[in-house]
């Protein structure tokens, strides 16, 4: 059992680089409110629903048609830059909308809604520009391990003689060189697509949820780089200024749709009101200012898009939860009696457990955070494969950043279980690669059991 030191209750050395990390982006996000207008109500459109496909599906005529695209919308940035359809304007909405606006979609309940209507009006303007109702946007494949790199296509910064028009040069070193993201994004263990319900995957009204800071804060992350000096993908204030940025939310968002598919009862959105008459105003293919609401983008189909069936990140579960005792003055969890009977002598392979915590209190600075049980081991090593690692944090914050929860779906190991059968197990985070731990805080436990 680990010690209860001073720096497992200290987070100033996780928080305390914020203002220097983020100090160059003020001035980015501050300039990135959005045009004015007058906002008419959404109606639904009469479009014929056709399927999003895969970047790596794309047929070569569908790539040069991709780039056509996102050339026509750089250059309506460079001919009319207050066209709030253009580039630049489009990667605006982005940055008002994860803290400019002193309102962020990030970490709660309206993370997905957002960014599907997003996705949709991003959509719509390119249609626009290419006079082509068919055309749909794809999609970052990486729930396939096949795919974890940054797509080919978005890659090389000139095809033949004309610049690429899908290529970003403020990404990673890795993402650039078109390496794999490490496996470590990827625990099967930590899979937020075996979330039992949309609270623990999509978040509530004040806490985000398994999917937003673990794929994908982590993928942000890698492909971004943060502490970087080119940091697009790696801050929310310039993450879409990238255009992988698009592609990757369209896997986030038909992992959405596959989510409830699986499930339809146990894993359905919600319905309370306060979420589903949420409101976001965006500019449509016409330049027209609208409000959509939530209710609107929860089936697709009348948006003109779809997803094929599956995804290979999970397969569907049906989880037993059973809550743990917390203490939030120590910060131990312990199994209950009747657990501790239950796992006494057992191998944590012989059922597939996990640990879900919910309402955790998150880092205030950008980054993937390992979580331990325990002290982090050394430093230097892949933590990843210590004993006592039982999953990841992957958080991407702006520059104007306020305090988030989350919950996070973790690997209820052996050193987890003996720890919590006993005295009780102290769950540590700690930036990957170093042992500057601190005491996780959250609200609640539960142990899953297939």
């Amino acid at each position: 059992m680990a010690q209860l030191t001073r720096r497992h209750f200290g987070r100033a050395t996780v928080a305390g680089a914020l203002a220097s990390v983020f100090g160059q982006f003020l001035a980015a996000q501050e300039d990135c409110a959005p045009p004015s207008g007058t906002p008419v109500d959404f109606v639904i459109p009469k479009l014929q629903n056709i399927q999003r496909k895969s970047v790596a599906e794309l047929t070569a005529n569908e790539v040069t048609r991709l780039r056509l695209a996102y050339q026509k919308l750089r250059d309506l940035t460079a001919s009319d830059p207050t066209d709030p359809r253009g580039w630049m304007q489009q990667a605006n909405v982005h940055c008002w909308n994860c803290g400019g606006s002193g309102s962020d979609i990030h970490g709660s309940w309206t993370f997905f809604p957002w960014h599907r209507a997003y996705l949709y009006f991003h959509e719509r303007i390119l249609c626009k520009l290419l006079n082509d109702n068919s055309f749909r946007l794809p999609y970052w494949s990486w729930d396939d391990s096949n795919y974890r790199s940054v797509p080919a296509i978005y890659r090389p910064q000139q095809v033949g003689s004309v610049t690429n028009s899908l290529y970003d040069p403020k990404r990673s070193s890795a993402a650039v060189a078109g390496q794999s993201m490490p496996g470590s994004i990827f625990p099967p263990t930590q899979n937020p697509m075996n979330s039992a319900n949309f609270a623990a995957f999509g978040g509530g009204p004040d806490a985000g949820g398994s999917m937003e800071f673990g794929p994908h804060g982590a993928i942000h992350m890698w492909t971004g780089a943060p502490d970087d000096p080119n940091p697009d993908m790696g801050n929310l204030a310039l993450a879409a200024r990238d255009p992988i940025f698009y592609a990757h939310h369209c896997n986030i968002d038909r992992l959405w749709a596959e989510f409830v598919r699986r499930n339809p009862l146990g894993h359905a959105n919600p319905t309370d009101d306060d979420f589903m008459s949420r409101g976001f105003q965006f500019f449509d293919e016409n330049k027209q200012l609208v409000t959509i609401r939530v209710q609107d983008v929860l089936d697709t189909a009348p948006l003109g898009f779809s997803y094929r069936p599956g995804a290979k990140l999970s397969k569907p579960k049906s989880p037993k939860y059973t809550k743990l005792k917390y203490d939030p003055a120590t910060h131990l969890i312990q199994l209950p009696d009747a657990t501790q009977a239950a796992v006494a002598g057992q191998s944590v392979l012989v059922r597939q457990r996990s640990l879900v915590v919910k309402d955790v209190k998150l880092p205030m600075k950008s980054g993937s955070y390992n979580v331990f049980v325990g002290d982090a081991p050394a430093a230097g090593a892949d933590q990843s494969k210590a004993a006592n690692y039982v999953g990841y944090i992957g958080i991407i914050v702006g520059a104007h950043h306020h305090d988030q929860k989350c919950s996070l779906v973790l690997n209820a190991t052996n050193a987890f279980l003996q720890s919590a059968g006993s005295v009780g197990a102290l769950l540590t985070f700690a930036p990957a690669g170093t042992t500057d731990g601190a005491a996780l805080e959250f609200g609640s436990a539960f142990l899953t059991e297939e």
